[in-house]
């Protein structure tokens, strides 16, 4: 069902397979009102969707048995793969719904569906801890009871993972989801966090969930249409994510840009070269009768947000999407909280992270030491020993390997009695970089801001440093008393330890 090609952090590229063709991950899904639509499926589809999502509840209620005999397909008129909602949105907004969980599944079962999700009870933002519980006991046990009772049509079911801000309860929703046998998750209730500005909350959320699953099992984000948290929810792990946001934002007369939304009339120049964008400027976009004027707009943002998938699977293959995620971050303070979260979850950030990658990393601050890559070469030298009793260190040569640099040649002329040394090349961001492995991705491999750094801020030097000497047992060390930053760190070093200056 699920095959991945390319990973980056927890970022997946690659393709599911469904009853009606396959589906290029990550994915965009887009909401088709199953009544009131305005944007043609088939414009959908042109614009390069392979999957939307309906609501199967808004279509019981209008089609009836009708839906059945026609399908779903029919009834939307879209003839690639379909998703659709039970009605867990509506039972987060208007309560319990005049349907039971068990019809609710045959339905889906009967319009046929690609993914059908259970009637699950949503826990939302802000519900408390024993009444969150309650709802992810009962949308396991819906679950439980849709999977045990569903016909084998080759539809794949969709397990809603609950608990909300209660991570326990989202990772013991996520696990018994799993046992179960769910080929595929969703996480729900991401709606009021994202409208709540609470991002940080929300990918602690992703991260729970998905610490709890196999590589093998796709995650679905409910509710993730803005451009700016795409590339997070990619980034920590999910692989499609719907929303009717396209279309929300329209009838706000609201402009999807890379870096967020922009009203219509705040608009002079279009900054984007789409169908819509090519063919009116923005005067005259806003001079059209209303509905014409939405749909127009709605049609640009369908194009806006395929493009930002597109931006995050490129960098995914480029291995840069770390780079991408943090400068994206800092288009707003809220989101940039999220990097909090990133830096506090980088082993489970490098399960995903190729050890070794074909392009050079860029490093530009203090975040930028928990990069997974960063992690691994630390991890390195944290076990690295010497045998040689005295140490000489040095900043980082400007060409590399650092073996093969003019600074190292030069100084292998000039110390006197060179060999006796082991020598160490140091990074603010990798740690010390012994010579003798200088080659090493990321060490030979990476391109640093060459600002002024601040000591106290690289925690994970210093935990390199203090692993270093515990490691081995020099008796002298040799490095230039000029260097504030590494002069910063001989201070913790032993009094028994002789501290010699060079350069």
């Amino acid at each position: 069902m699920f095959q991945i090609s390319k990973t980056d952090l927890a970022g997946r590229i690659g393709i599911m397979y469904t009853n009606h063709g396959k589906i290029n991950t990550p994915a965009f899904v887009p909401v088709i009102h199953p009544v009131k639509q305005t944007i043609p499926s088939k414009k959908i589809k042109e614009i390069g969707f392979d999957v939307v999502i309906t609501n199967a509840y808004i279509t019981k209620n209008n089609y009836g048995d009708e839906a059945v005999k026609k399908g779903i397909h029919k009834i939307i008129d879209f003839d690639k793969s379909i998703m659709t909602d039970s009605g867990g949105y509506q039972v987060l907004e208007y309560g319990d719904l005049e349907v039971l969980p068990p019809d609710m599944a045959n339905f889906e079962t009967g319009i046929l569906t690609d993914f059908a999700i259970p009637l699950d009870k949503p826990t939302g933002y802000g519900l408390p801890i024993k009444k969150a519980e309650s709802y992810v006991k009962h949308t396991l046990k819906v679950c439980k009871q849709t999977l045990d009772d569903s016909k084998d049509n080759g539809q794949i079911w969709i397990g809603p993972i609950q608990g909300g801000e209660h991570f326990d309860l989202v990772s013991k929703s996520t696990k018994g989801l799993i046992d179960m046998g769910f080929k595929m998750l969703a996480l729900g209730s991401p709606v009021e966090f994202m409208e709540s500005y609470e991002y940080r909350l929300l990918a602690q959320m992703i991260v729970s969930a998905k610490k709890q699953m196999p590589e093998s099992v796709p995650l679905h984000l409910f509710g993730a249409g803005h451009p700016l948290t795409i590339p997070f929810a990619i980034a920590l792990g999910c692989d499609s994510f719907d929303s009717a946001s396209y279309m929300l934002y329209a009838k706000q007369l609201r402009y999807i840009t890379e870096d967020g939304t922009r009203y219509l009339s705040d608009i002079e120049i279009f900054p984007c070269n789409c169908e819509i964008c090519s063919k009116y400027t923005p005067e005259k976009l806003r001079q059209l009768e209303e509905t014409t004027k939405i749909n127009e707009l709605a049609i640009h943002n369908l194009y806006a947000i395929k493009l930002e998938v597109d931006k995050v699977k490129q960098a995914i293959h480029e291995g840069r999407l770390w780079e991408y995620v943090i400068k994206k971050a800092r288009a707003h303070p809220k989101l940039f909280e999220m990097i909090d979260v990133m830096t506090e979850n980088y082993e489970f950030l490098g399960l995903g992270t190729p050890k070794f990658k074909e392009r050079a990393i860029f490093l530009y601050d203090k975040y930028d030491q928990f990069r997974p890559e960063i992690q691994s070469f630390h991890n390195i030298v944290r076990k690295f020993k010497s045998k040689k009793k005295r140490l000489l260190i040095t900043k980082e040569s400007s060409t590399k390997p650092g073996y093969l640099s003019p600074e190292y040649l030069a100084l292998k002329k000039k110390v006197k009695d060179f060999d006796s040394f082991q020598v160490c090349q140091y990074s603010p961001h990798l740690g010390l970089i012994p010579i003798e492995i200088s080659d090493m991705f990321p060490a030979s491999h990476h391109v640093a801001s060459r600002i002024k750094y601040i000591p106290e801020e690289f925690t994970e030097f210093e935990k390199t440093w203090e692993e270093f000497f515990n490691k081995n047992k020099f008796l002298e060390i040799h490095y230039n008393k000029k260097d504030e930053f590494l002069k910063y760190f001989v201070k913790i070093l032993p009094k028994e330890i002789k501290k010699k200056s060079f350069g």
